[in-house]
């Protein structure tokens, strides 16, 4: 009596192998073992991209903070200690003309104002004619008061330097602006082709 030989089939693709182990190389090979709907590995490539997306998201929200943050902070900063840098990427370019007088005498502003190396003020001057140069990254509103803080001079309602009107009898200071008296002084925002005159007479 034969004995029949045992065959091992493949439930894929019908096909009879003669051992076991010729059954699962071939299964191996050409049917690689699915894995259940249920427990499917997800994705790779949308895996990548859901990364991505959540990286270059947190990347926006980032820059928006940062430059809402920088933004506030360039305004709560005083013009004295705001390093611009250079008149590169700025949002703010306007000019004023500055003129002092003492006693009726004109006082010379120097060039360079606000400038040394490596650092440039919102508020400088390039040359000695009293154009005052306001600059900024962002646009906000300086006084003439912080330009004098730069120049590292006295300048209220009272003194123009160390000229000052408690401490010289019938003595005046008086400040225009665009041929208007102006009771600001110090407080007063600088406007693009403000013509700015201060005036210092003592008896």
């Amino acid at each position: 009596m034969e004995t029949k030989e045992e065959t091992f089939k493949c439930e894929s693709c019908n096909r009879i192998f003669g051992s076991k182990e010729a059954l699962e190389m071939h299964g191996a090979a050409k049917h690689p073992e699915k894995v259940p709907k249920d427990k499917k590995r997800f994705p790779v490539k949308k895996t990548r991209n859901w990364v991505i997306f959540i990286l270059i998201l947190g990347l926006v929200i980032f820059g928006v903070y940062f430059l809402m943050t920088s933004s506030n902070s360039f305004d709560d900063l005083p013009a004295s200690e705001i390093n611009i840098g250079s008149h590169k990427n700025i949002a703010l370019h306007i000019h004023s003309d500055l003129e002092i007088k003492i006693n009726n005498q004109g006082f010379p502003i120097p060039a360079d104002i606000g400038i040394q190396t490596g650092i440039m003020r919102p508020l400088h001057t390039h040359d000695s004619s009293g154009e005052v140069h306001i600059e900024g990254p962002y646009a906000r509103d300086f006084t003439i008061g912080e330009f004098f803080q730069i120049w590292n001079k006295t300048f209220n309602s009272t003194c123009i330097f160390e000229n000052c009107i408690g401490t010289e009898s019938n003595s005046t200071l008086k400040m225009s602006v665009n041929g208007q008296e102006s009771q600001q002084f110090e407080n007063h925002i600088m406007r693009d082709g403000d013509e700015i005159v201060i005036e210092f007479t003592s008896a």
